[in-house]
């Protein structure tokens, strides 16, 4: 599923691809190994596009635009269009933890992969060495760097859209 779907967006994420591919695996395998869960469509599809929108949408406000694609895909790879699937796109940039599990699992999992120095460390050194191994960074963290700066320059009122500052009630 996650292969296919990026294939139907390999325009869009240009030279970016490999860099968002390997970001989509880590984040899903360390959401795996950090919740003891196996894999499920629901989570696969929640991976794939819980940051495609930055492309497709051309903007760092890009939450909405991502839920919408994988609402939009869930009936093509037989997932249910769930608001859990919603809650686990649009609130993984949260800044307080999620009632619900599989949401706070994809929470922690995303900052782990982002910030693996502050937040990785609820990884074994070795699983996380694998993972990075299997799938490289390429860039990954400078491109979110260039990217936020960017946006923040440009919206000084609202440098920061993706962030959430606490979970939806």
């Amino acid at each position: 599923m996650i292969d296919a779907i990026l294939g139907r967006y390999e325009d869009d994420l240009g030279a970016q691809a490999v860099m968002y591919r390997n970001h989509v695996y880590r984040g899903l395998n360390l959401h795996l190994l950090l919740s003891g869960l196996t894999d499920s469509g629901e989570l696969a599809l929640a991976w794939v596009t819980h940051d495609l929108g930055l492309w497709t949408a051309r903007t760092l406000d890009y939450l909405a635009p991502s839920a919408q694609l994988a609402e939009e895909l869930a009936p093509k790879f037989n997932v249910e269009p769930s608001p859990r699937l919603r809650l686990m796109i649009e609130y993984h940039h949260c800044l307080r933890p999620l009632a619900d599990p599989l949401a706070e699992g994809f929470r922690q999992a995303d900052r782990a992969d982002a910030w693996p120095q502050r937040w990785g460390k609820s990884i074994e050194p070795a699983q996380f060495a694998e993972l990075t191994e299997a799938f490289p960074y390429c860039g990954f963290q400078e491109f979110l760097g260039r990217s936020a700066l960017r946006y923040a320059i440009a919206h000084p009122w609202r440098p920061f859209p993706m962030f959430r500052w606490r979970p939806p009630s």
